[in-house]
């Protein structure tokens, strides 16, 4: 269902023209025109819901499954007819799109033996796609034309120009190959898991070590993407920001200098100068990088998120809680947010959880804000969250003490009591004076609260001792990874110090 839902959506927002779709969809009163606009408004829960609402039936209802399949035969051949003149494309993402569904046509051309058609068309994108450096398909296209000349013509002159150019295109994308590769296996361990690792950085220098052969012969689009996106990794890893932000002038300087418009590496580099100058407190230079990346963005996409999420954490690292608010907002209610990888949405219900608190806490002033959030739940935000639940030394540790805040904020001091021996069990088992040492020295803080009997000037001095290393240790040059801290500690800290009182609670049961 979601699949078909997400079909929907891109038929929608593209405002196809000229499509097959278009004498079905204006007859609302036929059942796949019914199908189309319920996909847009969420009317449709899953399969069943439709299969009952259509043919009061279930999913396997056949009448449903032919409904269903024809929709989706239609949606999809609907994406030939996506206009890409529209402002938002990129010149090469308007290439993109037309020289592949140029390269369709020519293929079903040549199927059809309309062969003079057919290489017309090759020759004719093949110009196009070297010019954009999309190398899979000049591949595809000398290949084709090799064939055409060598076999079917016997000319063993252009047959040797394009085998030439075949096997000069093969090597630069096997060696673009070799790029994303270790990329992947680079992040694929990293993806549910935001703990910082020093193997990652010592992983991903040798592996930028690796490639450096390559990139000096090799100058591709691709190529230089996925090396430099180890290199941001191997300097990110270990939260040497000044490094990533030299290491992102230079990407952009190059990429700049490409005869195209490439927006990719260019909202890459700006998220990555976004993330560091926010931990570098160099708040100015992060508004201006957050200004730049957002020409580069189409709203919606996965980007856009990632964009907001880092947007998020500027805008609570400078105390901006009302732009942070509204920045969740933006994003729980967008009609995309729902098809995010699970990972992405239980990030933002981090997010929420802290905003939420700092409402509790009357740090926002909701009056002031048109569109309220709704009501939250520490045991359903706790529900909510399984993957990063079991991330004990990255994102479980902000769950963690979200949940101890609340419980603080509420008075629900007997509760905290409970916990106190997990809790310190806890940190004896994955927090040390490592990369999680400003995390241990935190949570270390808030355990002196119910020791001190709740009682504000006790907790502070009981704490004084962990405050001071946390001072010592600042987030901008800790090894820890920087999304943990959703909002720093010191502010944090001072945060839960207002929320008690000065009388000293000695016995929380009575």
């Amino acid at each position: 269902m979601q699949a078909l839902q997400e079909l929907a959506f891109i038929v929608n927002k593209h405002k196809l023209r000229n499509i097959e779709l278009a004498a079905n969809f204006s007859n609302n009163h036929t059942k796949m025109a019914e199908f189309y606009n319920g996909l847009l408004e969420n009317k449709f829960r899953d399969d069943d819901s439709a299969a009952q609402y259509f043919y009061e039936t279930n999913r396997r209802n056949s009448n449903y499954q032919k409904l269903k399949s024809n929709l989706r035969r239609r949606l999809i051949n609907s994406m030939f007819f996506i206009d890409v003149k529209q402002p938002y494309y990129a010149d090469r993402q308007r290439a993109y799109y037309e020289s592949y569904r140029e390269w369709a046509a020519a293929k079903i051309l040549l199927g059809k033996n309309a062969r003079k058609a057919g290489i017309a068309l090759c020759h004719k994108i093949l110009k196009e796609a070297k010019k954009y450096e999309f190398n899979e398909l000049v591949m595809d296209i000398t290949r084709t034309l090799r064939l055409h000349y060598g076999y079917r013509l016997g000319d063993a002159k252009k047959f040797e120009f394009y085998h030439d150019m075949y096997k000069k295109y093969e090597q630069i994308y096997l060696e673009e190959n070799k790029a994303e590769e270790l990329y992947i296996k680079l992040i694929i361990n990293y993806v549910n898991n935001k703990a910082h690792k020093d193997e990652i950085h010592q992983k991903a220098l040798e592996y930028y070590r690796e490639l450096q052969p390559i990139l000096e012969r090799n100058q591709s689009y691709r190529a230089h993407l996925y090396a430099n996106l180890i290199r941001f990794a191997a300097y990110t890893s270990v939260n040497d920001f000044e490094s990533t932000i030299e290491a992102c002038d230079e990407v952009i300087a190059a990429f700049r200098a490409k005869p195209y418009q490439a927006k990719v590496p260019l909202q890459i580099c700006y998220f990555q100068e976004l993330m560091c100058y926010t931990q570098l407190k160099q708040f100015e230079k992060g508004k201006q990088a957050a200004e730049r990346c957002f020409e580069q963005l189409e709203e919606g996409n996965f980007n856009w998120f990632v964009y907001h999420q880092n947007y998020f954490f500027l805008s609570m690292h400078t105390k901006n809680y009302q732009e942070a608010y509204k920045i969740l907002v933006k994003i729980k209610k967008h009609k995309r947010y729902k098809f995010l990888p699970s990972n992405t949405q239980e990030m933002w219900k981090i997010f929420e959880a802290y905003i939420h608190y700092l409402i509790a806490i009357e740090e926002l002033d909701l009056s002031a804000l048109e569109t309220k959030v709704g009501k939250f739940s520490v045991n359903k935000f706790l529900n909510d969250t399984p993957i990063f639940s079991k991330d004990k030394r990255g994102l479980n540790i902000p769950i963690l003490i979200a949940q101890i805040l609340f419980l603080i904020h509420q008075k629900k001091y007997d509760k905290v009591i409970d916990r106190i021996d997990a809790i310190e069990r806890y940190c004896t088992r994955y927090l040390r004076k490592d990369d999680t040492f400003r995390s241990n020295c935190f949570i270390k803080m808030l355990l002196q609260i119910p020791v001190s009997g709740f009682h504000k000037n006790g907790v502070e001095r009981r704490a004084s001792r962990f405050y001071k290393e946390l001072l010592d240790n600042p987030l901008e040059v800790s090894n820890q990874s920087h999304d943990i801290e959703i909002i720093p500690y010191e502010d944090l800290w001072e945060l839960a110090l207002n929320s008690l009182d000065t009388k000293f609670y000695s016995n929380v049961r009575a």
